[in-house]
Order: structure tokens, then sequence, then C-alpha cells
């Protein structure tokens, strides 16, 4: 989340330069600093695709791309080397009005600034597969290249331990193993695993696209649109909306997503035995889902052949977390923890909280 966070910020310091530029420039020269407008659309358009839609990322497109059309002939004059003596008032009054914006856009960028973290600070580290294939069969990709539709991503964090010591105490405990829903993603509970890794666990997580799990897509019937509301580039933002617009509506496409509860806990099990051992002990996490759901996944995993699944946790049991079905937002998406009444949290709180109530119920279960 600070990734884009800074992202936001490198735009804004493209656009506020190039709209600077006609109080900077007082002799005839070439306009070099045109050439930031194209650069600041580009990346935005970056952001966008690597991050997600939200509201702050559409609006810095937008400002960027009125930038890009306010400065296009400078553009198209830098690169003919043309002298820039003058600037016409046209121009210096739209500069102006998108130096206005960028002021709005950064003050509120920076109001709702995600909380800063590293792996580095909790001694972990993290890596990422993606998957492919339909849910019944889904499966980490051998090549990235390999020209195979990506639905989804699996992300495993570990505890960064160069002593044995340690090594063979932390190899004690389950790999813990969490699946967000359409509300959220796994970048929305990281400040949770994070803490849990530097406790000594190791934290398997995945988002899934697959075809089985588009609950919004039967909101429209224009093509394109119905491809956008269950990608990975829109999903999150649109379950949101919709939550908030048509409350009733949302209601029933979260009770649908709960009948693949199971399912999903399942293959997600098979893949974390395939890459960790078939030996590996697994306990559950869970936020919003029915105990029936994850009992049954438990069952399966505790029926021969198999003897991996040690128990569950759902984060329903912490009454201190507020923003069940959304992850961490504290710390995360603090834009959407002000709309649901809460605020930014530097300290981790709840994060550290959930993550010690998380390991008493381990212990208590896992004999």
């Amino acid at each position: 989340m600070f990734d884009c966070f800074l992202a936001q910020v490198l735009i804004l310091l493209l656009l506020f330069v190039c709209n600077m530029r006609f109080f900077i420039i007082k002799k005839a020269r070439v306009d070099s600093f045109a050439a930031f407008a194209p650069i600041a659309l580009i990346i935005s358009i970056c952001t966008l695709v690597c991050f997600g839609f939200s509201l702050l990322n559409l609006s810095l497109f937008l400002l960027a791309v009125l930038v890009f059309f306010t400065n296009f002939r400078g553009v198209i004059r830098l690169s003919d080397k043309l002298i820039v003596d003058s600037y016409s008032v046209s121009f210096r009054i739209s500069s102006v009005l998108s130096l206005v914006l960028t002021f709005v856009l950064a003050a509120d960028i920076i109001y709702v600034m995600p909380v800063h973290y590293t792996l580095k600070e909790f001694s972990a580290t993290k890596k990422q597969y993606s998957l492919t294939g339909p849910l019944s069969n889904i499966r980490i990709k051998e090549n990235s290249f390999s020209g195979e539709k990506t639905t989804g991503e699996l992300f495993l964090y570990k505890p960064d331990t160069p002593d044995e010591i340690s090594l063979k105490l932390y190899a004690e405990n389950p790999v813990l193993l969490f699946l967000p829903g359409i509300r959220a993603n796994v970048k929305n509970y990281e400040p949770y695993f994070l803490v849990l890794v530097q406790k000594g666990f190791t934290v398997l997580s995945a988002d899934l696209y697959n075809s089985e799990l588009k609950f919004l897509s039967n909101d429209s019937e224009n093509p394109l649109a119905k491809a956008l509301l269950d990608s990975k580039f829109f999903r999150r933002f649109y379950a949101n909306h919709l939550e908030k617009a048509e409350p009733e509506k949302a209601a029933k496409i979260f009770e649908d997503e709960k009948t693949f509860a199971s399912k999903k806990y399942s293959v997600v099990t098979k893949l974390a035995l395939e890459l960790l051992g078939d030996d590996t002990k697994i306990f559950y996490i869970t936020d919003g889902v029915d105990f029936d759901s994850i009992y049954a996944v438990i069952d399966e995993y505790n029926t021969e052949p198999y003897s991996n699944a040690k128990g569950f946790y759902s984060l329903n049991r912490v009454s201190e977390y507020k923003s069940s079905g959304y992850g961490f937002i504290e710390q995360t998406d603090v834009l959407l923890a002000r709309k649901k009444g809460l605020g930014r949290e530097n300290k981790f709180f709840i994060p550290r909280y959930a993550a010690n109530k998380t390991i008493e119920s381990i212990r208590e279960q896992v004999k």
C-alpha cells in the first residue's frame, strides 16, 4: 500500500513542476519540463494497473490527462527542439487550475497515507507465486511467460531467521492459512501476517480470481464491465461500493461468496502441501466465514490419507477488530477506514492484539 503512495507522490511532483514552470522560466529556452506531462500520465496508468482502481488513483489519472492535453503543444515543440519565449494567457490559466487541483489531491493523499512498514522491521520474507487454472484444478505457474491465464496470486510469508535454534523451534509451528473475501485482498491483512511471522509462524494466503468466483459480474450486461467487475483491477473497489450503494444486493452476493469458502480453503490447502510438503501442519484463519464451512475443510484434511489440519481461529472473535471483511484497513487503506468511522493507527495495536489472540488459540488446539 505504501508503494502505491510513493507512486502517487511521484506523479504529484511531476505535475507540480510541469504546472509551475511558467513561473520559473523567465527567458527564451527549450521547454524541457513539458516532458513531465506524458511521464506523469504513463506513471498514473501504471499505478492504476499495478495497484488497482481507487478514487485517488482515478483522480490522479484524470488530472494527468488534463495536464497532458494542456501541455500537448509544449511536448510537440520540445520534440522539435523549438524555443519558447512566452506562454499564452489560456495556458497560464489552465496551469494555475491544474496546480490548485494538484495541491488539493496532495492534501487528500497525505491525509489518507497508509502506515509505512517494511518486511525487515518484522524479520520477515515474502514470496509471491502466480496461479493458473480453474478452481477445481488451480496450480502454481511453472513459468510466468507460459501464456497461461493468471487466476490468482499466492503469498508465502516466512520468518527471516539465520540461526538454526530458531529454525528448529519455529519448525514445530503449523503453517497459518488465510483467504480474504471479495471486499479485501491479501495486502489488507499483511500487518497482521507480519506480526505472526515475527512470532515465528509461516503464513500462506491467496487472492483468487477464478471464473467460479465471479460474484459481481451479474451486476452488468456489458461484456467489458462483466470482465472488469470481478477482476483484480476492480473487484475490491466495486464490492465496497456496492455494499454502500445497494446493501441488500451486496448482502446476497456476500452470502453467495461464503458458499465457496470450503472449496477455496480446500484447494489452497492442497497447494500448500504441494509447496511445503505432505506432512505440513495447517492451521486455518478466517474472517467472516461460517464455522460449518471451515469444519468441512478440517474434516477433509484429517481423513486418510491426510492428517494435516490442526484447527482454526476466526478473527470475528476479536471484538477490537472493527473492520471484519475488509482487513486491517487502519494501516493499509486509511481512506476506507475513515469512511467506516476508524482512523489511521501507526502502532499496529489491533494487528498485534489479533495475532496474540490467534497464537493463544493455536497453543490451545495444537498439542
